[in-house]
């Protein structure tokens, strides 16, 4: 079966031209070793490459590919708030495409455009096609699905077989596969791969981050590790790998990381724009306000919020009217934000990917930054290091 799905989207495969957006010498390579990947048989590919290193470029020039020979493609957002943002970044490197979701959601993206880029990207037959992957599962697609030459999932390390995403994946019976993602590892040790629990036929590997950092296409780091009394003892870990959030957020109320947050802030990087990572709403909306208090511009942001709310949040931020980003799960992926010169760490995590991804949030290049700083209160980094992992840019097997 899977020799006959191969023979097919084998057809689907365009020649590259590298007409339009222009990349960078490694993008270049990274999107050449995609193609090849294909042409060599694969159905699925994995594309891995840093925070920061442009995976949403290199995906948008391997969508115009497909869309300038005529190819429909879907684009997967991995959680309904990102939609908007993985939609601005496809309009931002100018695609057109449709957008599967509510009307107002279209209506809110469709706006964003024009504010961003003072046109809308958003047309309902246009040949790429944005959506969540909830609002995916939850469609009826019909014929359609079948004509779909390429599907593009963000995030691909959240992509098995029998989850979610696995099963929008397998809506496109006829597609090629591509998955992007800055850590293709799990909490749970569960393998992408096909032959485990995945469904990536190969991975291609970009550059590393130190190599990208040497370049100077990401900036530096320092870290701060200020002392804790954050008691992990009696956290369960659950069977996604992380710790259990209810009682992470239990022993967060029973220490004093709210003060710590603020004043080490205060101390280091005090007028910085910065994201904190928070446990849980309670915990964002107490960190929020005693950054407020201290006099430092905060606001608490979680899915609890509209579209709205977090547009304007950001807009905010990016002018400097806020200081800092207090958020629970929404920034730590498929987020960018060059801005951001602070991440501080009030969230314990035994993940890899989302430790990496959330650190990786201040290390993009901005006017005048000369390093991210990293500000961690719960003890993440000498975890890693003690698991034997290593710092965010030490190269992974």
């Amino acid at each position: 079966m899977l020799v006959a799905l191969v023979a097919d989207a084998m057809t689907c495969i365009p020649p590259i031209t590298n007409a339009g957006l222009s990349l960078r010498d490694y993008q270049y390579t990274l999107k050449h070793d995609v193609f090849d990947a294909w042409r060599d048989g694969a159905l699925d590919v994995c594309a891995v490459s840093p925070t920061g290193s442009g995976k949403t470029r290199t995906s948008g020039s391997i969508v115009h590919e497909f869309t300038n020979a005529g190819i429909p493609v879907v684009i997967s957002a991995h959680r309904q708030e990102l939609v908007g943002q993985l939609s601005l970044a496809m309009a931002a490197e100018g695609i057109y495409h449709n957008i599967i979701a509510s009307r107002s959601t279209i209506r809110f993206i469709s706006n964003r455009h024009m504010e961003k880029l003072g046109r809308s990207f958003y047309h309902p037959t246009a040949i790429a096609t944005v959506s969540s992957v909830d609002t995916l599962i939850r469609r009826q697609l019909g014929p359609w699905a079948d004509s779909v030459g390429l599907y593009l999932t963000d995030e691909a390390h959240h992509l098995l077989a029998g989850n979610k995403w696995g099963k929008a994946r397998a809506m496109f019976p006829n597609a090629l596969g591509l998955g992007v993602t800055a850590t293709p590892d799990r909490a749970d040790g569960r393998g992408l791969g096909r032959h485990a629990d995945g469904v990536f036929d190969v991975l291609v590997r970009g550059p590393e981050m130190r190599d990208l950092i040497r370049q100077g296409f990401l900036t530096d780091y320092r870290i701060f590790c200020p002392p804790t009394d954050l008691d992990l003892a009696t956290v369960a870990i659950t069977q996604g790998g992380d710790y259990n959030k209810e009682q992470l957020g239990a022993a967060s109320r029973k220490s004093h990381i709210v003060g710590d947050v603020v004043e080490h802030y205060c101390k280091i990087a005090f007028g910085k724009k910065g994201v904190t990572f928070a446990i849980d709403v309670e915990d964002a909306h107490r960190i929020a306000d005693a950054f407020n208090a201290a006099g430092v511009p905060a606001v608490a942001l979680s899915s609890d919020n509209t579209d709205t709310e977090r547009a304007e949040a950001l807009d905010r931020f990016e002018r400097g009217e806020l200081w800092q980003l207090v958020n629970v799960d929404l920034f730590g992926e498929g987020f960018d934000l060059p801005a951001i010169e602070v991440v501080s760490f009030a969230r314990p995590t035994q993940s890899y990917s989302l430790y990496v991804q959330q650190f990786g949030r201040a290390l993009r290049l901005f006017l005048d930054k000369t390093h991210a700083i990293i500000i961690d209160h719960v003890g993440n980094v000498q975890r890693f290091i003690s698991q034997g992992r290593g710092l965010p840019d030490t190269p992974q097997q």
